[in-house]
């Protein structure tokens, strides 16, 4: 986990950078993979709004889009996440739900 992330496309340009959240009661397992679906980072990280955004921020990745588990928890994180993600929407932060779509 002391890597650091290939922030580079091969032909220069940013690569587009995902997070998956799976959200338990004490801690939510947190898992950032680049566009190819090449794993940069897994950990596990406090199940509280500030601890998962502080993680995240602290990455320095422009990311496309972090998925939470659908769940009764995932909604309380996702509200704090959203207002978040207006705070930093110039740098590509997305927070969804992962649910179906119908």
């Amino acid at each position: 986990m002391g890597m650091k992330p290939d922030l580079q496309h091969h032909w220069g340009k940013t690569m587009e950078h995902y997070v998956g959240i799976d959200v338990s009661l004490e801690q939510s397992s947190v898992c950032v993979v680049d566009a190819t679906g090449r794993i940069l980072r897994e950990t596990k990280v406090a199940s509280e709004p500030e601890a998962l955004i502080g993680w995240l921020h602290g990455l320095g990745l422009e990311l496309t889009r972090v998925g939470l588990e659908a769940g009764p928890l995932s909604q309380w994180l996702y509200a704090a996440m959203r207002a978040w993600r207006w705070n930093s929407w110039r740098h590509g932060m997305c927070a969804t739900p992962a649910r179906p779509c119908r």
